[in-house]
């Protein structure tokens, strides 16, 4: 898709950038924290393990009936059945003390009488040589193998987060590797002769390497490049080489140097690239393409237009890349419903505002003190918590909604 001049709106833009990705392949590797599922994962032993007892207590065979036993009674104890011992044999008419977790005979039809309930106090001490049951539980304490899953069950399906809890649940059913999405690669590349003689320093590169990295496991390469297009066509071959997705900032309008949009409009085929215009405030100028089949985001160069611009099209389109469930549009995220607690600024057109959120028994957006916020206000950003997508005026007690950051 090559420029017309025609303004594109925000779910427009958001759509054409999502039609430039694909999951990324698969590869085995062991479980880690933000990884991605590329094929369902299964568990391979059944859970619990093994039968166990469910308390600390002591095990005995279980009554022929409910009058067989008349508390209380005393029985001798033959040993001791800690979590990770073998199980043991149990002769009638004794006991065996056992913790949470300790091995019970397969299929042994027995019941674990809770220590409480006993005349041995609860905590470590020596095998007792007897113990007397006060009280008979009403169910058993015995966790019988597979009662919570069987093997080949399936724990979680494609497109799923790798978690703390996923982890939990995978490793106790003997999983600890699975098909996941590689961990993308991305290239930012700042732009800009300011940048590079130091007349200005760069932000927009940390910022875009801080944010990337909230996204999930990312590999990211950082340079600045100055305004000569041939070392910028170096930098997009290098970056595409070993790139799953290049991020330009700056150099993307229509003046004498905006040196990414020429050389991208020099070297790329036209119909796989386009810049011009989206309808929003801040960062109207945006631009993508296919350099060597690896897609580029060119993002503005003004440090409030490239922060909200991030977060509004980039952090969706690393979901994608990652596996995860691609975005129904571009406001298809985690948001929340508030009160705006002071007039927001008059939106003359799509308007993406900082704001902060206060949480006090309600949920309160303000947008930052002081005069309205421009596109190189970068020093407004510190405090704020998320953005709301103003298409009219909002004024102090209305509600809104608030995409957290």
């Amino acid at each position: 898709m090559t420029s017309t001049g025609t303004d594109l709106s925000i779910e427009e833009y958001f759509e054409c950038l999502h039609a430039l990705v694909r999951a990324l392949p698969s590869e085995r590797a062991a479980l880690s924290q933000g990884r991605v599922l590329a094929e369902p994962l299964v568990a391979r032993l059944p859970l619990p393990p093994q039968d166990n007892s469910a308390m600390d207590g002591f095990l005995i065979p279980q009554p022929s009936s409910p009058d067989s036993l008349t508390v209380p009674f005393t029985l001798p104890v033959v040993g001791d059945v800690p979590a990770g011992a073998p199980a043991q044999t149990l002769p009638p008419g004794t006991a065996l003390r056992i913790m949470t977790g300790g091995p019970v005979p397969a299929g042994f039809d027995g019941l674990v009488i809770p220590v409480e309930d006993t005349d041995i106090p609860p905590g470590p001490g020596p095998l007792p040589e007897t113990v007397t049951v006060h009280r008979l539980p009403e169910r058993n304490h015995i966790r019988r193998r597979g009662s919570h899953i069987e093997a080949g069950h399936q724990l979680a399906g494609a497109a799923t987060l790798v978690d703390a809890s996923l982890i939990a649940a995978a490793l106790s059913a003997g999983v600890d590797t699975a098909v996941l999405h590689r961990t993308p690669r991305v290239t930012v590349i700042a732009t800009g002769e300011e940048l590079l003689n130091g007349q200005l320093p760069d932000s927009n590169g940390p910022m875009l390497d801080a944010l990337l990295s909230t996204t999930g496991p990312v590999d990211i390469a950082r340079t600045v490049c100055g305004d000569s297009p041939v070392e910028l066509r170096r930098r997009f071959d290098a970056a595409a080489a070993d790139s799953d997705l290049i991020v330009t900032t700056g150099g993307v309008s229509a003046g004498a140097f905006d040196v990414v949009r020429a050389v991208v409009e020099d070297a790329v085929e036209r119909g796989s690239y386009w810049f011009g215009h989206v309808n929003q405030r801040p960062g109207a100028p945006q631009g993508h393409a296919l350099w060597d089949g690896v897609p580029v985001v060119c993002l503005p160069g003004n440090p409030v237009a490239a922060f909200v611009s991030a977060h509004l099209y980039l952090t969706p389109l690393m979901r994608s890349l990652r596996g995860l469930p691609r975005p129904t549009g571009v406001l298809d995220r985690p948001h929340l419903t508030a009160v705006a607690g002071a007039d927001f600024p008059h939106p003359h057109r799509p308007l993406i505002q900082p704001c902060s959120i206060a949480l006090d028994g309600s949920i309160t957006a303000f947008p930052p003190p002081g005069p309205r916020m421009r596109s190189h206000h970068v020093a407004a950003l510190p405090g704020t918590q998320g953005f709301a997508l103003l298409t009219s005026p909002v004024t102090t007690g209305e509600q809104l909604t608030v995409y957290p950051y």
